[in-house]
């Protein structure tokens, strides 16, 4: 009999069974007695750190939040609002890439940028541009913290509005510096119709980014944008090149100037509230 403090191992027996059907008993197997792991030391497993360790901010990707989605949504019930109320105009202001006759027979019988469509559409391409800036802004810093918030997102929304309302006033400012008021209006229907395209097709791009947070669907992005931007580019010389008649040369330098000095401004402003936090 051993002793009672003494730790031993209970022995059992565990029947087995010849595949044949014949049983027997294997050999005793010793089977631990739990009582064993109380007597397991600490420090064997458990490290001690001499230093202090400082809690560090837990980084995330998650990018997505609920206004987020609701906003989207919104957008979605936008257009197909629009495209119950206004069918005709909206086929004719998607319809303005396709040439210059289109633009005339819309021109002809309505003005799209004092019309509810026209309004409504800049509003929702200045939202979507404005989320898609602060996501992609999430991403690529990795910090949600600064970036990830309501304040941010309003205040992606004044860059980007101040940046179509400074497009709006060159062109105004033109009207009333060469009284080009047909050539005017021909720019700002293929600015809208254009946004619109931009609109449309940066939605599933902006989903894939707040579910899916990679730097790959923001390039993506950007480059819907600058395509985006080529083809406005482009139209609008042919659209002025049809009103004025002037040369291609100084046509093609006035939107030089048209194009480069928003866009200049804008990009200066912003980076100068992301390194020192004011645009003065």
């Amino acid at each position: 009999m051993p002793p009672e403090n003494e730790l031993f191992m209970p022995e059992y027996s565990i029947p087995s069974y010849h595949p044949k059907g014949v049983p027997r008993l294997i050999d005793t197997i010793p089977i631990a007695d739990s009582t064993l792991c109380d007597t397991v030391p600490a420090e064997s497993f458990v490290t001690t750190f001499g230093s202090t360790i400082n809690p560090m901010p837990r980084m995330t990707y998650d990018v997505l939040v609920g206004w987020n989605l609701v906003l989207l949504g919104f957008m979605l019930l936008l257009i197909v609002m629009n495209k119950q109320l206004y069918p005709r105009q909206f086929r004719q202001i998607l319809s303005v890439p396709g040439g210059v006759a289109h633009t005339n027979q819309l021109l002809r019988e309505w003005n799209p940028m004092g019309s509810f469509l026209g309004f409504t559409f800049t509003v929702a391409y200045i939202a979507i541009m404005a989320l898609f800036v602060q996501k992609s802004c999430v991403v690529l810093s990795r910090d949600v913290i600064q970036y990830n918030s309501t304040s941010m997102f309003f205040t992606m929304f004044g860059a980007v509005a101040g940046w179509v309302l400074l497009r709006h006033l060159f062109l105004y400012y033109m009207n009333w510096l060469f009284d080009a008021r047909d050539t005017v209006s021909r720019q700002m229907t293929v600015q809208l119709s254009v946004s619109i395209f931009s609109f449309l097709v940066m939605l599933p791009v902006l989903l894939l980014l707040l579910y899916n947070p990679y730097s790959l669907f923001v390039w993506l992005g950007f480059g819907i944008i600058a395509l985006a931007a080529f083809i406005r580019f482009i139209l609008e010389i042919v659209e002025t090149r049809v009103a004025t008649k002037a040369s291609s040369f100084f046509i093609f330098l006035y939107f030089c100037s048209l194009e480069i000095a928003p866009t200049a401004l804008l990009l200066t402003a912003g980076l100068r509230y992301f390194s020192q936090g004011s645009v003065f």
